[in-house]
């Protein structure tokens, strides 16, 4: 059974390796500067290869949806950088590196997917677009404040702070209302928008 079983939970992880894998292999990764690494066991090639473990160790359709679909840290040319820096560095074998490159793969389909679809939807009502990220909604719920958003976004919102994004109001998940009639309004305008 899949360790990351949660939508919500599956983001979270995601985007705080997405973040450190970045900011340890990203374009400014050079600027990532320890003044005395050995003081603080600052060993950035060993934590680059127990990400690279942990995302391949968590690999599931949950998990690489979360990973693929991270809007602010996951760009598919990271895990290139990644890959090759593990094996510039030879710091896996290469059938583990083989691995995680299989894993980046399917993570950039997932991502080459989300970026069809959000361009194939790009003309979607308003109401059919969550306030705060404006994508096309999946799963709608009615905050107390009345305004409705993506479950998934609002899930991830409430995971760092327990308020309404809109009014700083005490929000919980369990305060969410699915918007049926609106989740089924959407996936019939996404079925005809496929259609043509």
């Amino acid at each position: 059974e899949a360790v990351v079983s949660t939508q919500s939970t599956g983001d979270r992880v995601a985007a705080m390796l997405n973040y450190n894998l970045q900011q340890l292999c990203g374009p400014k990764c050079a600027d990532l500067k320890v003044q005395d690494p050995q003081k603080y066991g600052f060993q950035p090639k060993e934590l680059v290869k127990q990400i690279t473990d942990i995302y391949t160790n968590l690999d599931s359709p949950v998990f690489l949806e979360a990973v693929g679909g991270d809007e602010r840290s996951y760009k598919p040319d990271l895990f290139s950088l990644a890959i090759h820096r593990l094996v510039s560095a030879n710091m896996k074998s290469s059938y583990e590196i083989e691995v995680f490159a299989q894993f980046a793969a399917k993570c950039a389909k997932v991502y080459e997917t989300k970026q069809e679809m959000d361009l194939e939807f790009d003309d979607a009502p308003d109401e059919f677009r969550d306030p705060l990220m404006s994508t096309l909604m999946r799963n709608p719920v009615r905050l107390p404040s009345g305004v409705v958003m993506d479950k998934a976004i609002i899930e991830r919102h409430l995971l760092n702070s327990t308020t309404d994004p809109f009014n700083r109001q005490h929000l919980t998940p369990d305060m969410l209302i699915p918007e049926t009639e609106l989740k089924l309004k959407i996936e019939a305008w996404v079925k005809e928008k496929l259609k043509k």
